[in-house]
């Protein structure tokens, strides 16, 4: 039969080792609030931009001070850059995503294939569709095109292609111009010629006309398309929250 104090001892010691396994315990739990659980938001967002936008080249920055409060989705600056990236028709050659101050939804990110913001000071999309994005958008969207080449300009879009007409090689040159909405961009075809068809214009032009590039629920994070610039080689499009969109034209 052991002493009175034996037990006392004993009892102590399981205290003791209760306590050590609480304080390991709690100190995983604040390392991984510093570490993992802002590395899971990171790599969760990531997965999710990557599915949305088609492309396996994303990289994300998100700083917040202190770290662990990304894991209630506050994001106090938000770096996104995406390469060869689709959006609806429109194939992107380079995506920019910038915030600051941003509220987002973390359980409907981490649960499922929902990008919401709840708010934010700024977010902003830049997209740039190059020449070869926009040979790539009106190929894709007209099968009977085929050779089909793109010249940008700040003033138009200059297409020209082949295609296959009641069995002949017919030589085609279109011209049309970037537009947008709140709602989604578009190629407008402005200007049509066929050489070599055996039908006239008028009749063949029905076959080619404007083009849906993107739709507005094809952009990540709840954005809006909010402007569209033509320059010389390149279109540039931004898109941002609908609280911060100026108007009903992009």
């Amino acid at each position: 039969m052991g002493l009175p104090g034996e037990a006392f001892f004993r009892g102590g010691n399981m205290v003791r080792k209760g306590l050590t396994i609480l304080v390991v315990f709690c100190i995983i739990l604040v390392v991984s609030s510093f570490t993992l659980l802002p590395w899971l938001v990171t790599a969760t967002l990531q997965t999710r931009l990557t599915q949305k936008l088609a492309t396996n080249d994303v990289q994300v920055e998100l700083a917040s001070m202190p770290t662990c409060v990304l894991v209630l989705g506050q994001v106090d600056k938000m770096h996104i850059i995406a390469h060869h990236a689709q959006v609806g028709k429109a194939s992107l050659s380079e995506v920019t995503l910038e915030g600051t101050h941003v509220m987002a939804d973390i359980p409907a990110m981490l649960t499922s294939n929902q990008l919401q913001i709840r708010r934010a000071n700024s977010l902003e999309l830049r997209g740039i569709i190059d020449a070869e994005g926009m040979r790539r958008a009106i190929a894709g969207a007209n099968d009977k095109l085929e050779n089909v080449q793109v010249d940008i300009s700040s003033e138009r879009v200059l297409v020209t292609a082949q295609a296959k007409i009641m069995g002949k090689m017919a030589d085609i040159e279109l011209e049309g111009v970037v537009r947008g909405d709140y709602d989604g961009i578009y190629f407008d075809m402005t200007r049509l010629n066929i050489h070599n068809a055996r039908l006239g214009t008028a009749k063949l032009g029905e076959m080619f006309g404007n083009i849906t590039l993107a739709k507005r629920d094809k952009l990540p994070l709840g954005l809006r398309f909010d402007d569209v610039q033509q320059t010389d080689g390149a279109i540039i499009i931004t898109a941002v929250l609908p609280s911060q969109a100026g108007g009903d034209k992009a």
